[in-house]
C-alpha cells in the first residue's frame, strides 16, 4: 500500500480489520474447493427425537449420492418431500446417509502451501479493494496462479489421481482388442 508494513497486529491501524476480513474470506474460499486435507467421507445419521440430519459446525458444503438430498443451513434436506425429519428417506438406504463434507480448517492447520496460497488470494483481493495499482494486482495475481498450481499439483499427488482407474477410460480401454501377428483362419 506504499507504507512500511507493521510489526504486530494492531486493531487500531485502519487497514487492519479489512486485512483480517480479507484473509478470513480467502480462506473459506480457497477451502470450498474440497483439498485432499479437508474432504471427510462421514456416515450421518437422523436424530432420534426430531429425524433431523445435523451437519458439522465446520462444514463448507456436502455432497451426497442423492440429488435429492441437500444442506440447508446445518441440516440436511430432503427436496423430494420437501421436509427436514430424513427418517423416512434414511430407511430405504440403511439408516444412514453417506456424504462427502467439506470442511473448513482454521488457518494455522493448513498445509504450508494451501497458507501460501490463501495468502496469495488475500493479499490480491486486498489489492484490489484499496490500492487499485495494475501492476501491482498483476503481480500479485501471478504470484497467486503458481501458488495455486502448486497445490493442485500436490492435491493430485496425495489423491493419487490417475486417468487410468477413471470409469470412463476404463471403459474405452476394454475395448482395445490386442494386436497379434497370427489371425484366426476358419472362424
Amino acid at each position: 500500500m506504499g507504507e512500511s508494513p507493521i510489526n504486530s497486529i494492531d486493531l487500531d491501524h485502519p487497514l487492519v480489520a479489512a486485512a483480517i476480513n480479507k484473509l478470513n474470506t480467502s480462506n473459506t474460499l480457497e477451502q470450498s474447493r474440497g483439498w485432499w486435507f479437508n474432504k471427510d467421507l462421514i456416515e450421518l445419521v437422523p436424530d432420534s427425537t426430531t429425524g433431523f440430519i445435523y451437519l458439522p459446525a465446520d462444514q463448507i458444503n456436502v455432497e451426497t449420492a442423492y440429488p435429492a438430498v441437500v444442506a440447508r443451513g446445518r441440516r440436511l434436506y430432503d427436496r423430494t418431500k420437501s421436509t427436514y425429519d430424513m427418517r423416512a428417506f434414511v430407511s430405504g438406504i440403511g439408516g444412514v446417509v453417506r456424504a462427502i463434507v467439506v470442511r473448513e480448517i482454521p488457518f494455522a492447520d493448513l498445509p504450508m502451501m494451501a497458507q501460501h496460497v490463501v495468502c496469495a488470494r488475500t493479499a490480491l483481493d486486498f489489492q484490489a479493494a484499496f490500492d487499485g495499482d495494475r501492476d501491482k494486482y498483476s503481480k500479485l495475481g501471478g504470484a497467486y496462479q503458481q501458488a495455486f498450481n502448486v497445490l493442485s499439483a500436490e492435491n493430485i499427488r496425495n489423491e493419487r489421481i490417475n486417468f487410468l482407474n477413471a470409469p470412463s477410460a476404463l471403459s474405452k480401454l476394454r475395448l482395445i482388442s490386442p494386436v497379434t501377428r497370427y489371425t484366426r483362419r476358419g472362424w
